[in-house]
């Protein structure tokens, strides 16, 4: 990707232009990249090679598999970001001597013994095998990229849980180790129209990306926000600090954005609250105009007036989470009235 005053383009794709940030948060909420890895090793489990021994020839027919498998229409940026970093782990691991690889084998087995989502055949001796020792360190880079995204976005919005400060700050203590961030590719590009150079960045690492990105958040007048849709709770950019909720779909509304959909839907709930708190006083001020009228029944009306009180907020927020309908809560509320034996006896 190229970088411009604040702007992220997709290099090939001038279409696809993101504000900084705004891609990183695209890339890191959803369920795009848990679908991509689930596809991942779906293929990495039924590849027709994945017996065939470990050569030159046999890595690079995998490598073609991995490319095909990781086509992505929904989100090309995601696609390509993990294709990337994918090969990118084919290519480390394919360069190494056997004395190294001994080695990093022991550590690997072990590491895949401790947490279940890895892999834990790995080896070098069948493309099965390598492809499998390959998607673990995929796999490690995206968890440490995705805790650092989520860190350092609750951080920066300043809706940081204590277990999100924690996993923040562990992280961050390792962010100038260089085998825990794969480096990025500058190369130099030239435009003979305007005879100016400019440069492109190759990216292809999960967690070297939200590096990169963070560190351009700093020196943009863009912020991190957090959606305030309690439903949603995804982080978004901005330009203003006042932004409460994101672009990214509604879970309660699908097909309607967060920052579209919510705001109109407090202002509807604002309406019913008001006109259910109505109806309410409205049984209230019976039941005291009843006290007033029949004093000797005073200990009946306010044993009324206590169970309105104390059951009817209840009862709103029912209707308002759509579990009891209006009619229903105000008949409830017209039901609540002295005996007819009472009334007669007067």
């Amino acid at each position: 990707m190229t970088y411009e005053k604040g702007t992220n383009i997709v290099v090939g794709m001038p279409w696809m232009r993101y504000p900084v940030g705004e891609l990183l948060c695209r890339i890191f909420q959803g369920d795009t990249l848990t679908s991509i890895s689930q596809r991942l090793r779906n293929c990495i489990n039924y590849c027709p090679m994945r017996n065939d021994p470990l050569t030159q020839d046999t890595v690079e027919d995998a490598e073609n598999y991995i490319r095909q498998a990781l086509l992505y229409d929904d989100f090309v940026p995601a696609q390509l970001l993990a294709q990337g970093s994918f090969i990118r782990c084919m290519e480390h691991y394919r360069a190494l001597d056997s004395e190294t690889v001994k080695g990093l084998l022991a550590q690997e087995i072990d590491r895949s013994n401790e947490d279940p989502m890895l892999f834990k055949t790995v080896c070098f001796d069948s493309v099965g095998s390598f492809l499998r020792l390959c998607y673990n360190n995929y796999l490690i880079d995206l968890i440490n990229a995705l805790t650092l995204f989520i860190g350092m976005a609750a951080v920066k919005s300043g809706t940081a849980s204590e277990e999100e400060s924690a996993a923040y700050e562990d992280i961050r203590q390792h962010l100038n180790d260089p085998d825990l961030i794969p480096s990025i590719e500058m190369q130099t590009t030239y435009n003979p129209a305007s005879g100016e150079f400019g440069y492109s960045y190759v990216i292809s690492s999960f967690l070297a990306m939200a590096v990169f990105e963070f560190s351009h958040l700093a020196d943009s007048a863009t912020k991190v926000m957090r959606c305030q849709n309690p439903d949603c709770r995804k982080f978004f950019t901005a330009k203003r600090t006042s932004a409460k909720y994101c672009p990214f779909e509604s879970p309660q509304r699908p097909g309607r954005r967060c920052n579209d959909y919510y705001p109109q839907y407090l202002r509807r709930k604002k309406t019913k609250a008001d006109e259910l708190l109505k109806m309410e006083k409205n049984a209230l001020s019976r039941l005291y105009m009843d006290r007033k009228r029949h004093p000797k029944h005073e200990t009946i009306i306010n044993g009324l007036i206590s169970d309105v009180q104390i059951h009817s907020p209840g009862k709103r927020e029912e209707v308002l989470r759509g579990e009891l309908s209006k009619t229903d809560y105000e008949e409830w509320l017209k039901a609540i009235r002295r005996n007819k034996e009472d009334i007669d006896d007067e």
